[in-house]
């Protein structure tokens, strides 16, 4: 029997179970309604098939926390992997430079001009520098002064330190001293015995009883123990199978078994080891391996080929690359590749050390190898070679050296002129300097010619100016040339 009123809550109870079901509209349809429901429900409000396949993208999981993403691998492609110790580091831009920067202020030379001085400024120093005690005792270019009071006769310039030597025994007496006595033989082997004092090439004597003279008796082998054969001492210990003296051995008989041991257990040469296999069934002659082809044709020719010249020239495609899209055809006619001179590139402001790269600034390998003239000093050639004004060149060639007369540099400088064909009142150096030599043949070939007439009116038996080559003196060569066509027209009469 059941309890008055039980089963009125029981149903109280059921309807509040399906009132929390049905309160939801969350679309969720019990599809068993035969079998009452259990447990709790998780209901989720908005639910979909969308959400449950991209889970990450509408439930996204919870970000890393910072001091923990350096240990997760890289989370998208194209990240850069870094060692979880550099992640934080704080890396410098490209075009940073380590270092302290060098102040650009006095160079070398300026820093040792600065405490130059000269003339009276150099005086004032000096005077400023004598008050100290390491100018005085310690002056420039001398020794260290101590303040030593020497004596009178030390002042005079004759006078020497130390003590004069005088004419004693000399060293070679001394090394090796004349008229000493040998010490005696008992003394000598005393220091044999005790400091092994032996004399140059004097054998060890330890008193060995021998049972014949050492000295005179010598161990080994002679020539003569064996009836004169000299040098047959190696042909007899490669020769192992005949005996002393190349003589076949005497027959020794032996037993059976250790002949057999010693074929099978030792080698024999030029065959093959015996392994106790017994002898192959091949019939007598046979050799193991394929035979040589007797086709006629040598290594030679295998080496060499016999292909016609047509086939024995190289590939056309030799050198070329065979890729599409690759391939080293262009029509145009500029040079490919990175130049040694970057003249495309600007020259950096401040040259590193190291850098090695030719900016145009540099000569080039033709100038090394021939360097000009007067490179050494600082002067190009192209100096000699520029156009400069009349009082220019004046200056030049006045602190040269080279002293001319007013009317005389006038007519240099017209020459030099008019050889550029051109209205500029300019001449160059070289131009300049040409004239002048030219000028001076001129004037060597005039004074040549006058002595060479004063010379046939003269009367010299011992010269004979006809061995003077006539072209010589029509083409009027120098002075030193002339003289020395006279030299040796006077020594060859």
């Amino acid at each position: 029997m059941s309890r008055p009123g039980s089963q009125g809550r029981s149903e109280v109870l059921q309807s509040a179970g399906m009132g929390v079901l049905g309160q939801h509209s969350t679309g969720l349809r019990d599809t068993v309604p035969g079998v009452r429901p259990a447990g709790l429900a998780e209901i989720f409000a908005g639910d979909t098939v969308a959400k449950d396949v991209q889970a990450d993208v509408f439930y996204p999981q919870p970000d890393t926390p910072g001091d923990l993403k350096r240990f997760r691998r890289p989370p998208s492609p194209g990240h850069i992997s870094v060692h979880w110790a550099q992640v934080d580091d704080k890396i410098a831009a490209p075009d940073f430079s380590y270092g302290i920067r060098t102040h650009k202020g006095e160079n070398v030379a300026t820093t040792l001009d600065a405490g130059r001085v000269e003339g009276i400024a150099e005086y004032i120093h000096q005077r400023g520098e004598s008050i100290y005690e390491s100018t005085k005792r310690e002056p420039l270019g001398r020794g260290y002064s101590r303040g030593h009071v020497l004596p009178k006769q030390t002042h005079s310039a004759e006078f020497r330190f130390g003590i004069k030597q005088t004419q004693g025994e000399q060293g070679k007496e001394i090394i090796f001293p004349r008229g000493n006595r040998p010490e005696e033989e008992t003394l000598r082997k005393q220091y044999v015995m005790t400091h092994g004092s032996y004399n140059p090439g004097e054998a060890v004597d330890r008193k060995y009883e021998w049972p014949i003279d050492p000295r005179n008796h010598r161990f080994g082998t002679g020539a003569d123990s064996h009836g004169n054969r000299n040098g047959e001492g190696v042909k007899d210990a490669v020769t192992m199978d005949r005996d002393y003296g190349g003589g076949f051995p005497a027959t020794r008989i032996v037993k059976r078994e250790a002949e057999d041991f010693r074929r099978v257990n030792n080698d024999e040469l030029g065959k093959s080891r015996n392994l106790m296999q017994g002898m192959p069934p091949v019939p007598p002659g046979f050799a193991f391996g394929v035979g040589t082809n007797e086709s006629g044709i040598t290594a030679g020719e295998c080496i060499r080929g016999w292909y016609p010249e047509p086939e024995q020239l190289p590939d056309h495609d030799l050198g070329t690359c065979l890729k599409v899209g690759r391939r080293n055809q262009t029509v145009e006619t500029r040079a490919f590749g990175c130049p040694s001179i970057r003249n495309d590139i600007p020259k950096p402001r401040v040259r590193s050390v190291a850098d090695c790269q030719n900016y145009g600034n540099e000569v080039g390998a033709s100038a090394l190898l021939n360097p000009q003239r007067f490179e050494l000093v600082g002067i190009p050639d192209s100096d000699f070679l520029l156009r400069r004004p009349r009082n220019e060149l004046r200056d030049i060639l006045s602190c040269a050296g080279y002293t001319f007369e007013e009317d005389l540099f006038g007519t240099l400088w017209q020459q030099a002129v008019a050889l550029f064909n051109d209205s500029e009142e300019l001449a160059s150096l070289d131009a300049l300097l040409f004239v002048y030599s030219e000028h001076i043949n001129q004037e060597v070939a005039q004074k040549c010619g006058s002595l060479t007439q004063s010379l046939k009116q003269s009367q010299l038996p011992q010269l004979d100016l006809s061995r003077l080559s006539e072209p010589f003196l029509e083409e009027g060569a120098t002075g030193l040339a002339v003289v020395d066509q006279l030299g040796k027209a006077r020594v060859a009469g």
